[in-house]
């Protein structure tokens, strides 16, 4: 599975969340794999989240290091994949991601979108993503913006699902079923 979206949507907290919400895997043995290599301090950051979970975690800097992080996690049932975040005008950044994500060939992908957007910069940034080949939408910081409908207006617009979403910065527990979050919007 693997986060895609802006810079500073909250992808690494996320998938921190992920790892280690007791209800999200259960028993499964998780792994972690790090393409943010860009961000200053996102190698450590997600050293750090592995540390702490006892999660393996294999760091990609090159496409020739893919293999070998596949093989090294190859006994965990899920793999959670961190990328990073690439400004609008960095097209060619978005073309390396694709690249990686295409050979990992992750069953899902969650465009992670932070409660709050503008409704055409949430547009804009699922355009620009959708070359990463989203399957999912993962709203982010919905504590901020409690009563936002933005993110869900836009999967809905797409027909994308949403699973899960994240209420807050404490790890693992502010992470919720995004049905939940749903249901309650239609009632």
């Amino acid at each position: 599975i693997a986060l895609v979206g802006p810079t500073g949507s909250g992808k690494t907290t996320t998938l921190a969340k992920l790892a280690n919400h007791p209800d999200v895997f259960g028993q499964l043995a998780v792994g972690l794999i790090c393409l943010d290599t860009y961000r200053v301090g996102a190698v450590e950051q997600a050293r750090a989240y592995a540390e702490l979970s006892r999660l393996p975690l294999e760091v990609v800097y090159e496409a020739g290091d893919l293999a070998r992080a596949q093989h090294r996690l190859r006994d965990c049932e899920i793999v959670l994949v961190d990328t990073a975040g690439r400004a609008p005008s960095r097209p060619g950044d978005l073309r390396e991601m694709r690249e990686l994500l295409r050979d990992l060939v992750p069953a899902e992908v969650h465009l992670t979108l932070p409660a709050g957007l503008d409704p055409r910069r949430a547009r804009a940034a699922l355009a620009q993503h959708r070359v990463l080949g989203v399957t999912h939408v993962l709203a982010t910081k919905m504590d901020e913006f409690p009563q936002d409908r933005v993110v869900r207006e836009l999967a809905a617009e797409h027909m994308l699902p949403m699973r899960w979403m994240t209420t807050g910065q404490e790890v693992p527990a502010d992470l919720a079923w995004a049905g939940e979050w749903l249901s309650q919007e239609a009632a």
